[in-house]
């Protein structure tokens, strides 16, 4: 079978991530535990990814976007965690799936990406401090627009943030309770092997648990809940090994190359693949000189148009009082 390759998002090793974004880790961890033969490539530029976004799964009948399609496409070639579930565990992993989803989702997106104490100092920060220019300057302000847009959706009355918050912590802090009672002290959810639950739950509870949030009400959720944090330092330690030093992690089914715009202590042959995929991002703009000099325009204009929009800038109007302008 021709390589698979598995485009994700990088992490963050001083925090011991493998991945700053929820779908690459999820879509990371079951590569690992199906054992299939993935080279995944870490990465804070999506504009080089054979999408153009990450994460992004690549094989022979083309790329696959999201967790599910993956794993669709891995079971059918026989790459799978789940062979020895019954048919009630089985249907137990979509229950679970959709919980997660409806009650756990919706509060991450809004804790990283909406409450504003987290997203402008931590989240923003992180990602901007990652990405290359010109891109740094519009990838996260886009993602904040449409996690905004994701949880107004929601709710009835979006403009009321106390009530907006209160309610997506409490559905979220019910679900971690509910997990919390149905792993109990087992090494996995289903026992002695991780599965596809697995793989989608320990995301979740590896982000809120190691990024230090201005608003820690999940954290410390996890936090109180001794299985849940150990369940998810036993399985990053066991299948991300070396991710807190600082390097890449490989396992005789996946390598992982990290894209970080700071030096790693990579060998030669990663430094040459390194070298030949910033080549070929390159060979993607022919005309290099006039798109920088147009996203520089317009970078520049979003930049203006969002410290206007979250009150960083103040305006000077024709009266006496300084105003200050809102969306």
């Amino acid at each position: 079978m021709p390589e698979m390759e598995l485009h994700v998002w990088e992490g963050e090793p001083e925090w011991g991530i493998p991945s700053m974004d929820l779908e690459s880790l999820q879509m990371m961890l079951y590569v690992k535990f199906a054992g299939a033969p993935v080279t995944i490539i870490k990465s804070a530029m999506p504009a080089s990814a054979p999408s153009r976004s990450l994460p992004v799964f690549t094989c022979s009948e083309g790329n696959y976007t999201n967790f599910d399609s993956m794993t669709t496409f891995l079971r059918k070639q026989n790459y799978s965690c789940d062979h020895d579930l019954s048919g009630r565990q089985c249907a137990d992993v979509l229950a679970y799936g959709n919980l997660l989803k409806d009650k756990l989702y919706p509060a991450l997106l809004y804790l990283w990406w909406v409450e504003p104490n987290n997203y402008t100092n931590v989240i923003h920060n992180w990602f901007y401090s990652r990405m290359r220019f010109p891109f740094k300057l519009w990838v996260p302000s886009n993602k904040h627009k449409v996690a905004t847009q994701f949880i107004e959706a929601l709710y009835d009355e979006p403009d009321n943030t106390v009530a907006l918050e209160t309610e997506l912590l409490k559905h979220a802090q019910e679900c971690l309770t509910m997990v919390s009672h149905r792993l109990g002290e087992k090494d996995y959810f289903f026992g002695q092997s991780p599965t596809a639950v697995d793989a989608l739950l320990i995301p979740y509870l590896t982000l809120l648990l190691k990024v230090d949030l201005k608003v820690p009400v999940l954290q410390n959720h996890v936090k109180a809940c001794p299985n849940l944090t150990r369940y998810v330092l036993k399985t990053l330690q066991k299948f991300f090994p070396n991710e807190s030093g600082g390097g890449s992690s490989s396992s005789s089914s996946s390598k992982s190359r990290s894209s970080s715009n700071r030096p790693h202590g990579n060998t030669n042959s990663s430094s040459s693949t390194t070298n030949q995929q910033a080549s070929t991002a390159d060979s993607d703009f022919p005309n290099k000189k006039r798109n920088i000099a147009i996203c520089a325009v317009l970078a520049a204009v979003a930049n203006v148009t969002y410290a206007v929009a979250t009150g960083l800038v103040q305006m000077q109007g024709t009266s006496k009082e300084n105003r200050y302008l809102h969306n």
